[in-house]
C-alpha cells in the first residue's frame, strides 16, 4: 500500500493560497475542481543481499485517481480522492510466495485550512484496501497525515507534523520536519522528512527542472495460496532524480523523472506477522511519469 504522495499534497498547499486571495473574483470552476490522473514508475532489476537466497528483485508501479476539490469558503475545502494502483513485486528467487503482481485502492479524504494566520494545514486520511480481498480487514491499510506550513518570512516556511499507518500486523508514527526557501523567482529548495526532498529551478510560469528525492515504501499481504499463506511483506527504498515538470496552474501537472534508487531492505513475515526474512535491495536506474489534469 502506498504511504505518501507529497507529488499531490505539495500541489495543493499552493491551492489553498489561490482560495485565500480574498481580493480575487472567481467561481467555483476557476480552480478546475475535478481531477483526473495517472502516475508510473519503473525500476530495474535490484540485486539483493543478506540472505541465504540472493537473486535480484524487480519493482514497477502504475496507478489512476480521480478526486474532487469541495470549497466550504475561501480558507476551508475538502478533497475525497479515490486511487487505484497495480504494482510488480518480485523476486526471481523467493522461497515465500509466488505471486508477482498486486492491486489495490485507496479511498482517501483531505481537508485544507488557512483559516489561521500565517499558517496552512492539511488533514488527511486514507483507507487501502487490496481489490482481490475487498471488505477483508486482513489486506487493509489505514493511514492518517497532520501537516502544517508555517510563514516565517515570506519566502521561508518551516514544515511539521506526523503521519501513521495501522494494519497487516504493523504500524508505526513518523514525524515530519522541514522548511522550504524561495530565491529570486527561480530557486526552490525543499526539504521535508521524511517525505520530499527538492532542489527546483524554474525556466518560467510553466517549466521547471528539479533534483528530488523520492522514497519508496510499499506494505502488503499475499493471497491463500502461496507457499507461505497470506505472507505479509515490506518494501522501503530511496532515490534521487531529475525531474523535468509542465504545470499550468490548477489546470495541469505532468512529470517525466529519471534517476538511480540508492536500495533500501525488503522483507517477509508469516500471516500472523512472525518469523521474518530480511534482504537488502541494491542500487537500480528508474525511470517514470506523472499527469494530473483539472476539467
Amino acid at each position: 500500500m502506498r504511504f505518501f504522495r507529497p507529488f499531490f499534497l505539495s500541489t495543493l498547499f499552493l491551492q489553498a493560497a489561490f482560495f485565500a486571495d480574498e481580493e480575487r473574483s472567481y467561481t467555483y470552476w476557476d480552480v478546475h475542481p475535478l481531477h483526473l490522473g495517472a502516475n508510473a514508475i519503473c525500476l530495474s532489476n535490484a540485486s539483493l543481499s543478506g540472505n541465504p537466497y540472493g537473486g535480484d528483485l524487480t519493482f514497477n508501479k502504475e496507478g489512476a485517481f480521480v478526486y474532487l476539490l469541495v470549497p466550504i469558503n475561501e480558507k476551508n475545502f475538502f478533497i475525497p480522492r479515490v486511487e487505484w494502483t497495480t504494482f510488480e513485486m518480485n523476486w526471481d528467487r523467493n522461497p515465500k510466495f509466488e505471486e508477482t503482481r498486486f492491486n489495490y485502492v485507496q479511498f482517501a479524504l483531505t481537508f485544507f485550512t488557512n483559516q489561521l494566520d500565517q499558517w496552512r494545514w492539511i488533514l488527511r486520511s486514507d483507507y487501502n484496501m487490496d481489490t482481490d480481498h475487498f471488505g477483508d480487514s486482513r489486506y487493509g491499510l489505514f493511514s492518517a497525515l497532520i501537516w502544517g506550513s508555517y510563514d516565517i518570512w515570506p519566502n521561508w516556511h518551516y514544515h511539521v507534523g506526523a503521519y501513521a499507518y495501522s494494519g497487516m500486523k504493523g504500524s508505526q508514527v513518523y514525524p515530519l520536519i522541514g522548511f522550504d526557501y524561495k530565491w529570486g523567482e527561480k530557486w526552490l529548495l525543499l526539504f521535508i522528512f521524511p517525505i520530499d526532498y527538492m532542489l527546483q529551478y524554474k525556466f518560467n510560469e510553466n517549466w521547471s527542472l528539479a533534483l528530488k528525492g523520492k522514497p519508496l515504501k510499499e506494505r502488503f499481504r499475499t493471497n491463500s495460496s502461496q507457499t507461505q499463506p497470506r505472507s505479509i511483506f515490506s518494501y522501503s527504498s530511496i532515490g534521487a532524480e531529475l525531474n523535468l515538470r509542465y504545470e499550468v496552474f490548477l489546470r495541469i501537472e505532468a512529470e517525466i523523472f529519471a534517476g538511480g534508487n540508492f536500495g533500501g531492505n525488503f522483507y517477509i513475515k508469516d500471516q500472523w506477522g512472525h518469523n521474518s526474512l530480511y534482504t537488502e535491495v541494491g542500487f537500480a536506474p528508474y525511470g517514470g511519469a506523472n499527469l494530473n489534469y483539472g476539467f
